[in-house]
Order: C-alpha cells, then structure tokens, then sequence
C-alpha cells in the first residue's frame, strides 16, 4: 500500500526517457536571433538615455553656478 505523496519508480523513469528536444527550425532561431538584437538595442538605448540625462545634470550644475557667478546676475540678485 503506497501512502500520499510516494512516487513510482515508472513515474520517474517516464519523466526523465523523453531525450533531448528536438533542434528549432530555421525559422524560430531567426525569430530567437531578432529578439536578441532588439532586445539589445533597446537596453543600449535606455542605457545612453539614463547616461545622456545624467551627464546634462551635472553639466547645468556646474553651469548654474557659474553662470550665478557672473556680476551681472549678482547685481541682479542683489536688487
């Protein structure tokens, strides 16, 4: 009598004698290759966004106090 929860030696057998699957046709790899590539882009392309937005930060940071810096805009915060 087996009790819940044991398994069939078969069992295991059947869920390990399948073999390898079979190779993808030309089509699917082709589809596999596409996404790759697309899916490279556009991380590349969300990589250099968050690049570009950081870099235009600190450049207006280092920007805004020079450009604070300058006598015309210090008499102008002055008044």
């Amino acid at each position: 009598m087996a009790e819940e929860g044991d398994v069939d030696e078969a069992d295991v057998f059947l869920a390990f004698a399948q073999g390898p699957s079979p190779p993808r046709g030309p089509v699917r790899r082709a589809l596999d290759k596409a996404f790759f590539i697309f899916l490279a882009l556009f991380l590349t392309l969300l990589m250099l966004e968050a690049a570009y937005k950081l870099l235009w930060l600190l450049l207006w940071a280092k920007l805004g106090d020079w450009l604070l810096g300058t006598p015309q805009k210090e008499e102008e915060l002055e008044l």
